[in-house]
């Protein structure tokens, strides 16, 4: 193949900003370890493909977890792995698991490093342009008994509010109920919206019994039936609607797959 040039492990970039040997750097769409140390301007050399130590913020992370890249700030000391996937880069999974049985960094949120597996085909925020449904993200949050009580009075935030310019596009929510030794009581339907609207994504709500069970289920939360108008900059919440819950102490596991929407 006389068109062949090179495996691609290796790419050469003009660094962003300034870069020290094992620091990742996000150029574009691409994501990689700096080989060298280098001053912004030059050109670079990114290793995107491998298992690397790299720095964090408090996150705490999963073995198997999405890994994001923070690039909002154009400082070497800023640029950080996160576990915040709504606006930021997804380069890879974080790998804990060793075989001696101790866990890799990264499980602790005073762990300053995080064991990645990069990506080379991770992806970042949906762009306007983007019709690949697999570039619908997910996110994970696990209510505690204390913000399914309080949730009637202050919705809980289930995905923060984008960027300017910016729609957060539900395409479904999955609800685990996992009960603990004290059903909880009273409440009312649980439902998600918009925060500080009365945009709700879907047509169906969580049965208040749902949460009172002393059984756990899974439930689907049912799209909207015709056209709604998702508010711009908005996150999501969960709210119920009658009373609020009481006493109980299990969980309530969330998981949301939606899109992010850059408007034109």
């Amino acid at each position: 193949m006389q068109n062949y040039v090179q495996r691609g492990d290796t790419l050469t970039v003009t660094a962003p900003y300034a870069l020290t040997s094992g620091q990742g750097c996000q150029v574009g769409n691409i994501f990689g370890v700096s080989v060298n140390n280098q001053s912004v301007g030059d050109s670079t050399e990114l290793v995107i493909q491998g298992v690397f130590d790299l720095a964090k913020d408090n996150s705490t992370f999963a073995s198997g977890a999405k890994v994001y890249w923070d690039n909002t700030q154009q400082l070497a000391t800023a640029n950080t792995l996160t576990t915040a996937g709504v606006a930021n880069k997804e380069i890879g999974f974080a790998v804990l698991d060793q075989a001696n049985g101790v866990a890799a960094p990264g499980g602790q949120a005073g762990d300053a490093t995080v064991r990645v597996r990069l990506n080379p085909l991770g992806f970042g925020p949906v762009q306007a342009s983007d019709t690949d449904p697999s570039l619908i993200q997910k996110a994970v949050v696990t209510l505690t008994a204390a913000q399914i009580i309080a949730m009637y009075g202050a919705p809980v935030s289930i995905l923060p509010a984008p960027a300017a310019g910016q729609v957060l596009v539900i395409d479904q929510i999955i609800a685990q109920m996992k009960p603990g030794a004290t059903q909880f009581t009273g409440g009312g339907a649980v439902s998600f919206q918009y925060h500080g609207t009365a945009v709700v994504p879907h047509s169906g709500n969580i049965p208040a019994a749902t949460i009172n069970s002393a059984t756990g289920s899974e439930n689907v939360v049912p799209p909207p039936t015709g056209t709604i108008q998702p508010p711009a900059a908005t996150g999501l919440d969960i709210t119920n609607a009658t009373a609020a819950f009481a006493t109980g102490n299990g969980t309530l596991v969330v998981t949301v797959f939606y899109s992010l929407i850059t408007l034109s």
